[in-house]
C-alpha cells in the first residue's frame, strides 16, 4: 500500500502517529506492506514528483491511498491548472498502483482555523476544487472520497471543534478514524486479513 500526498498522509494532527490513516491500516493489516511517501505542504503538482519518484525506484503497489488537495484549495490554485495537474497525476499513479482511493479534503470553510467571511470563501473553494477531483477520479478510475459532501460536512459540523487539531486546520485522530473507516468502507476492505 502507497500512501502519499500531503500533511494528511503524515497523520499531522492525530494525537500519536497510531491514529493516523496509516497507523490504523497498518494495525488492521499487520503484514502488509506500507510506504508512506506523504510530505507536509504537497499540492497535486507535488505528488506527481512523489509518484515519479517511487516510479523510478521500481516500486509497484495494490492500493494507492492519496491524500492531496488541501493545500491546492488554501492556495487558490488555477481550476485549469488543477484539472491538467489531477489528470497527470492519475495518469502517473495508474502506472504505479493497480487501484487509487482519492482522500479529498473536507470542507476547509468549517476549519476553526478560518473565521467568517473567510470561512465562506474557502468553502467555495473546496467545492470548486473538489469537483475537479471528482471528475479527474471518474475519468481516470480512481475512487474519490468526497470528504466536502453534505454528508460529510453534516458529520464535521455536528462538533466542529472536535474534529480539528489544536491548530484549527488539520484533522485530529477522531477524524482520521471516521476518515480511515469512511474509505475502508467505499473500498469494500475486509474486517481482518
Amino acid at each position: 500500500v502507497l500512501i502519499l500526498g500531503d500533511s494528511t498522509g503524515v497523520g499531522v494532527g492525530a494525537t500519536v502517529p497510531e491514529e493516523s490513516i496509516a497507523g490504523l491500516l497498518a494495525a488492521d493489516y499487520p503484514d502488509a506492506d506500507i510506504v508512506n511517501v506523504a510530505v507536509s505542504g504537497t499540492r497535486v503538482a507535488g505528488a506527481i514528483a512523489q509518484v515519479r519518484a517511487c516510479l523510478e525506484a521500481g516500486l509497484r503497489f495494490d492500493l494507492a491511498l492519496l491524500h492531496v488537495g488541501g493545500n491546492d484549495v488554501v492556495a487558490d490554485t488555477p481550476l485549469s491548472q488543477l484539472t491538467d495537474d489531477c489528470d497527470t497525476l492519475l495518469r502517473e499513479l495508474a502506472r504505479l498502483a493497480d487501484r487509487t482511493a482519492w482522500l479529498g479534503p473536507p470542507d476547509l470553510g468549517l476549519a476553526p482555523l478560518f473565521p467568517r467571511p473567510y470561512a465562506w470563501v474557502m468553502a467555495s473553494r473546496t467545492r470548486s476544487a473538489s469537483r475537479v477531483f471528482s471528475a479527474a477520479a471518474a475519468r481516470h478510475n480512481a475512487v474519490f472520497i468526497d470528504f466536502s459532501a453534505p454528508a460529510h460536512v453534516a458529520h464535521f459540523r455536528k462538533r466542529r471543534r472536535a474534529h480539528f487539531a489544536i491548530d484549527g486546520f488539520h484533522p485530529n485522530s477522531a477524524s482520521y478514524q471516521y476518515g480511515y473507516s469512511t474509505a475502508r468502507q467505499m473500498l469494500g476492505l475486509p474486517s481482518q486479513p
